[in-house]
């Protein structure tokens, strides 16, 4: 039986090993590209999401904000998702402490110092908690559009959500500040 070990990651993805098959893209490159466009839309919707929290006068200013705001959400999503995959393969962590992160506890007590990625695994949830309430909160106003009027949530859920939504976000941004590297992403 041969012994199966892990190689650095190619700069070209025709280098990739032979297992990861659906990964033949992922290059160094391709996976900073990625965490690029996750943070720069995540900082579009940070600007627009504090716009919004401004008494703005002017109604096409806020449609826009909003507009641009959703948008940038949705796109940090999908370029999270992906990236959350592969970063957690670089980092060797297995899917399932998607999960259960508190399999990370028993290492600590041993005496490992995890503290860079129990603040990913702290940002991962924070990102979905953000994601998923900002889904639920913009989902009335799109059914509106879309000529369905609905919502999910009972009278004043949304309200709630929306405080859970900001604060959640505030946080994220501390958590996302202390988790990247040190070093200029270039």
């Amino acid at each position: 039986m041969k012994s199966v070990t892990s190689r650095p990651l190619a700069s070209t993805a025709n280098s990739a090993p032979a297992g990861d098959g659906l990964l033949v893209w992922r290059t160094r490159e391709s996976s900073r590209h990625l965490l690029l466009a996750m943070v720069y839309s995540l900082g579009i919707a940070v600007a627009t999401g504090v716009l919004l929290l401004l008494p703005l006068e002017n109604e096409h200013l806020t449609l826009v904000a909003l507009v641009t705001h959703l948008v940038a959400g949705v796109l940090a999503f999908v370029f999270f998702v992906p990236f959350l995959f592969i970063h957690l393969k670089d980092g060797r962590e297995s899917l399932l402490s998607l999960f259960l992160p508190w399999r990370l506890l028993r290492r600590v007590y041993r005496g490992e110092t995890l503290y860079h990625r129990l603040l990913g695994y702290l940002l991962m949830w924070c990102l979905w908690i953000v994601f998923a309430s900002g889904l639920v909160i913009a989902f009335p106003a799109i059914a509106y559009l879309a000529g369905r009027p609905m919502t999910l949530l009972p009278y004043g859920g949304h309200a709630a959500l929306l405080r859970i939504h900001l604060g959640v976000s505030g946080f994220l941004l501390v958590v996302l500040l202390l988790h990247f590297p040190k070093r200029v992403l270039s």
